[in-house]
């Protein structure tokens, strides 16, 4: 039998699926099984699978430890100080996310920054609320609770989070500009396109070009993503003409070793709750060498 209290970064998830990730992710018609064999209580009692976990609440789990084993997966587990976190409280990581790695694992046991914040246990663990490419840079923001997810989750799809990058596009970009259009995916070559058409979902973005050098033939930009859609900010660089340098996806020439765009700042709105520390609140994270190489 195991015994655990939940805490803060447990509550708010249902019995099931908190049963479900402590076990190690057995089938669900496993955990139901339990759950009508009385084999997983709350508090002492028999609760329902959509029983939503409370701070002090005391889930028993009548099950032997060979039979968690033999479910539970050897999992991956990087230390905290191999990622570059801006800014951390009770309930929110920002990290700022170098090159060459994944926002979320595309395989078991695969490196990724999720991965690299993986807290040891079997509690809550931190979630993306936004995602970055591969070869994107720059602030990545992670719930640390399930409550800070939902609230996080939901400014997000409502478009209250600011976020602005910066990016250096091929071409001389001379004037700012709002560019909108339909985007559309294409998921077998994973590309994606913006065209003036009706169907697929609105993208807006806008630019403004801070430098412009001749050598290099390239614009440096200040990027405010109004929506977030799969590779946006590419995909419209790409439709004016004026690629990220590096993007060989986009139609950019190959003078870096990556496109070069970097998620450079995120700005909270007025909030209340558990996230009221952080209301009108502004972080950066640092241009890497390659854009500031350009400057």
């Amino acid at each position: 039998m195991q015994e655990v209290q939940i805490t803060e970064k447990e509550a708010g998830q249902r019995l099931d699926k908190f049963a479900h990730r402590h076990l190690g992710k057995p089938p669900k018609s496993f955990v139901q099984k339990l759950l009508r064999k009385k084999s997983i209580t709350v508090n002492g009692k028999k609760a329902d699978g959509a029983h939503l976990l409370i701070v002090g609440d005391v889930v028993r789990l009548f099950v032997s430890e060979e039979t968690i084993n033999r479910f539970a997966a050897p999992v991956k587990t990087f230390p905290k100080g191999e990622v570059d976190i801006i800014y951390e409280d009770d309930h929110v990581i920002l990290v700022n996310k170098p090159a060459n790695l994944l926002t979320q694992p595309d395989a078991p046991g695969g490196d990724s920054l999720v991965g690299r914040l993986r807290q040891e246990g079997n509690g809550f663990q931190p979630v993306t609320v936004n995602r970055l490419d591969r070869n994107t840079t720059g602030l990545v923001i992670c719930a640390k609770t399930l409550a800070s997810a939902q609230v996080l989750s939901e400014l997000m799809a409502d478009r209250k989070i600011q976020k602005i990058y910066m990016g250096v596009a091929s071409g001389k970009i001379a004037e700012e500009m709002t560019l909108r259009g339909t985007h559309t995916k294409d998921k077998a070559r994973n590309v994606v396109s913006i065209t003036d058409g009706e169907k697929g979902k609105d993208a807006h973005t806008h630019i403004i070009p801070l430098k412009y050098d001749a050598v290099k033939d390239a614009t440096l930009l200040e990027i405010h993503l109004h929506t977030g859609r799969s590779h946006q900010i590419r995909a419209h660089l790409q439709s004016i003409g004026h690629p990220l340098l590096g993007d060989v996806k986009y139609g950019g020439v190959k003078a870096a070793g990556r496109q070069l765009l970097h998620a450079h700042r995120i700005i909270f709105p007025v909030m209340g709750g558990i996230l009221s520390h952080l209301s009108n609140k502004t972080f950066t994270a640092p241009l890497p060498f390659d854009i500031r190489s350009f400057l």
